[in-house]
């Protein structure tokens, strides 16, 4: 895997997470690891690409993306959102975890340079941020962060299309522009220089995506309602190998 973005690999990102809906803030060749199934040991799930640390201007969060930048070009083959209590470590310079619902994740980035500017545009994310998502209550998260077992992609969000097709006007609108539910949403993306055309064009797409994060929202509702489940009794519990001092990771991969 190159150590340095291409011109081609980086027009592969930028289509993929269009300028229209997203804005990067970073970008970087990486390896994705998880400690998974044993905690201890770190796992590489066999996908590599360009991490993307985005601003969503939809959803106003901000997400780390894996954007395949091979000739298969598949496109984002892994996401993450942000989420509230997000925490993101650099364990090496090369090589940064973050938690998700079941066990860590790791990035392994080729290059030493690209990995220190994700972090500190990671790091400086809220300051950063698009004026709509610094109005949101930051980081906060539709959904709990994302279980990723080896070699398994994660869904993503639809994102917004800008076809000019004449078919899409012929049919009626999915989005009911007189409800007053959706004003608050017509308005953020007016705001941000969508087109009430384009609304209309991809008012399937933008349907979708809310209907999702809904239902997203009343998973991790139902997720916080439900107790922990007791700790095992201790003449059961297997003792555990040691952990590094540091935190709760295993060391970095070769």
């Amino acid at each position: 895997m190159p150590s340095i973005l291409s011109d081609e690999d980086k027009q592969t990102v930028k289509r993929t997470v269009p300028k229209a809906s997203n804005k990067i803030h970073a970008v970087a060749v990486a390896k994705l690891y998880i400690a998974y199934p044993d905690r201890h040991r770190w796992t590489y799930t066999g996908l590599q690409g360009a991490a993307v640390l985005a601003n969503d201007l939809v959803g106003n969060t901000f997400w780390i993306k894996l954007v395949d930048v091979s000739p298969a070009n598949r496109g984002v083959i892994w996401d993450q959102e942000i989420y509230d209590t997000f925490s993101y470590n650099q364990d090496r310079v090369f090589f940064h975890t973050f938690e998700l619902e079941d066990c860590l994740a790791g990035l392994s980035f080729s290059d030493e340079k690209e990995a220190k500017t994700f972090k500190k545009k990671m790091d400086d994310r809220e300051k950063n941020a698009h004026k709509n998502t610094r109005n949101k209550p930051f980081g906060a998260s539709m959904g709990g962060p994302s279980i990723i077992p080896p070699s398994v992609t994660s869904p993503v969000h639809p994102p917004i299309q800008h076809s000019h097709s004449n078919a899409s006007s012929q049919r009626s609108s999915a989005i009911d522009t007189t409800d007053p539910s959706w004003q608050p949403l017509l308005k953020e993306l007016l705001a941000m220089g969508i087109t009430e055309d384009q609304i209309e064009e991809n008012a399937d797409f933008i349907k979708l995506y809310i209907e999702q994060r809904k239902i997203e929202e009343k998973i991790a509702d139902e997720r916080k309602a439900k107790a922990p489940p007791p700790p095992p009794p201790n003449a059961a519990a297997p003792v555990p190998p040691p952990l590094p001092p540091s935190n709760n990771a295993p060391p970095a991969p070769p």
